[in-house]
């Protein structure tokens, strides 16, 4: 069935139901960025595979709303459809609300499966659509009704991490999280937060691809903590240790009758980015409504001691698979060509070879040519190119492992790089050495640091369309909360133990896409000068940047100092591991530069 017929076939099934229009989220029930295959139904009706967009259908109209990250990958996978492309944040695109309301007459009804729509944008919609009595469905599952060889959701076993890989027992976390409760004068608080629920338990699952979460929703009260999941995910060791610390399980599908069963004159906490509109209105009227960020998301973003040792020995395992790879790499270029899928094949065959990989963090994105100027490109058969002497190749890549989560971007040079080339790699390098090198005051936000990533783009006149910054989990998803560095001024302070990522990059369309990544770890500067509490950043990835890229007369000697003494730590932690021609391999590429 090609795109126009799905659109064809959906809009006569909202003649059907009468509605006007028809709205498909990326989304699952928990707010997940990362979706199972049953939820990618946005992704199936329109074709396009981005992570992030919605798709409007009227009877008349259909658009797909994305992010700047996507518009050259949208553009490409609409192409001979029905579906427009908005460009959020352009300007003249208004946003899909402000579309909507403008083009529906009064009375409409705007249909959607309403367990994918955020209490968030819920809220978001009901002063706009509210002025024209536009009234929203969220019984309407009409996908479904459509996808006939939609896959089944996933029953995947969960396992479970010992003290000594969590650092913290599941006992203290719920301790910790009654106390911020107490605090906020909340008698309960409804957790649909997959990461957030999994780092609670202490247990881990494959229901999402590359994020290791059990789909669940967890009710916590000061007396009772209720876990609703498929139990035929849970085997009899999972069940006793569940037990064992007072954990009651019940049926994924219970929820909505649990909650219509609350007291009505109770108070309770929810994430409005994580808790959908179905959950919400399953609850009594009367029931006060306290909305905010998990207490977990922001308790699971500060690693503890053993997290981060952990986090620290899974660096040097993530780093020597990435130097045997561009080895690799680079010696496979010489005897002929490659495609970008084998290129990212290979990445994750010498990540298997550590001991304790568990699969990939993220879908790879290996970017030759123009493909990198495409932020969140995804290699297929069809679009894949073929990878060859010249040009550059970005790579951008991460692991699961029982030690940690990794995500690292490097961008290599297939053959002698051109000037443009370097004093590109050169600018993005600057910036990110200027962040890596942070210094600053608690109490710090991340948007105040993101600036330092990007004077040295914007004194060339350049700029990314893309945040600084993301936090990572541990064992968790690649991209987690609350913390951010972007240019976006989110309320949230940067505090020890955040591990966040260093990314600034340059895309030139057709041309190329320059990024450079680390992941960040937020420790006390104990060498302040003065008595109130200053912080750094300690780089935690390891694997050298590309030599041959690096134009030393843009460099100060402060920036040329901080790559002599990462290339050194590479080199240091990493050859003890590596065969005597992979180090002398390394120990090149780690010279110092002056």
């Amino acid at each position: 069935m090609t795109t126009n017929n799905k659109l064809a076939a959906l809009r006569q099934k909202m003649k059907e139901r009468g509605l006007q229009a028809y709205v498909i989220f990326s989304s699952d029930p928990h707010g997940s960025e990362y979706v199972s295959g049953h939820w990618r139904c946005r992704s199936w009706f329109s074709g396009f595979s981005g992570s992030a967009g919605t798709v409007i259908v009227t009877l008349e109209e259909a658009g797909l709303w994305t992010d700047f990250r996507y518009f050259i990958q949208a553009a490409g996978e609409l192409s001979g459809s029905d579906i427009k492309l908005f460009k959020m944040g352009e300007p003249g695109v208004p946003s899909y609300i402000d579309w909507l309301t403008e083009h529906l007459e009064a009375g409409s009804v705007v249909g959607m499966d309403g367990r994918t729509l955020t209490l968030r944008e819920w809220e978001a919609m009901a002063a706009p659509f509210g002025s024209k009595q536009i009234r929203i469905d969220g019984q309407d599952d009409l996908i479904d009704e459509l996808w006939g060889d939609r896959p089944a959701e996933s029953l995947e076993p969960v396992w479970a991490l010992g003290d000594e890989e969590s650092g913290q027992t599941s006992l203290e976390k719920v301790k910790q999280i009654r106390r911020m409760m107490h605090q906020s004068a909340v008698d309960a608080t409804l957790i649909s937060s997959l990461d957030d629920i999994a780092w609670i338990l202490n247990i881990r699952g494959g229901d999402v691809p590359y994020n290791p979460v059990v789909q669940s929703y967890m009710y916590l009260s000061m007396e009772d903590v209720k876990w609703y999941v498929d139990e035929r995910k849970l085997d009899d060791n999972i069940r006793s240790l569940l037990k064992s610390i007072g954990v009651q399980v019940f049926p994924y599908a219970h929820i909505l009758q649990s909650l219509s069963a609350l007291d009505s004159r109770m108070t309770l906490f929810v994430s409005p980015e994580r808790s959908n509109s179905t959950l919400i209105s399953a609850l009594p009227e009367g029931i006060k409504l306290v909305k905010g960020v998990d207490f977990s998301t922001r308790l699971k973003a500060c690693k503890n001691p053993v997290e981060l040792s952990r986090i620290r020995s899974v660096m040097e395992k993530d780093g020597v698979a990435l130097v045997k790879f561009i080895i690799w790499l680079k010696k496979e270029l010489q005897q002929g060509t490659l495609t970008e899928l084998q290129a990212a094949n290979a990445l994750r065959g010498f990540r298997s070879e550590q001991d304790g990989f568990l699969g990939e963090s993220f879908s790879p994105i290996p970017a030759y040519k123009g493909h990198g100027a495409i932020c969140h490109y995804e290699a297929n058969e069809q679009s894949q190119y073929q990878l060859e002497k010249g040009s550059l190749f970005l790579i951008d890549s991460g692991g699961q492992y029982r030690e940690g989560t990794t995500d690292v971007t490097r961008t290599l040079a297939l053959g002698t790089p051109v000037e443009r080339e370097i004093i590109d790699y050169t600018l993005v390098l600057k910036g990110h050495i200027a962040l890596s090198r942070a210094l600053f005051p608690e109490g710090t936000r991340g948007y105040q640091l993101d600036t330092l990533a990007r004077t040295a783009l914007w004194n060339s006149g350049l700029n990314y369309g893309h945040g600084t910054g993301h936090g990572v989990g541990y064992i968790l998803n690649v991209h987690e909360g609350p913390q951010k560095i972007s240019p976006h001024p989110i309320d949230e302070a940067l505090k020890i133990g955040m591990v966040c990522s260093n990314e600034p990059g340059i895309y030139r369309e057709d041309q190329h896409g320059i990024r450079i990544e680390n992941l960040l770890v937020v420790q006390p500067w104990d060498q302040c000068p003065e008595n109130d509490p200053f912080y750094k950043f300690e780089t935690l990835t390891l694997c050298p940047y590309e030599r041959e890229l690096i134009d030393t007369s843009l460099l100060n000697n402060e920036e040329k100092n901080w790559v002599n003494a990462y290339q050194e730590e590479v080199y240091n932690r990493l050859s003890p591991y590596l065969n005597a021609s992979e180090k002398d391999w390394l120990r090149k590429v780690t010279l110092e530069i002056n």
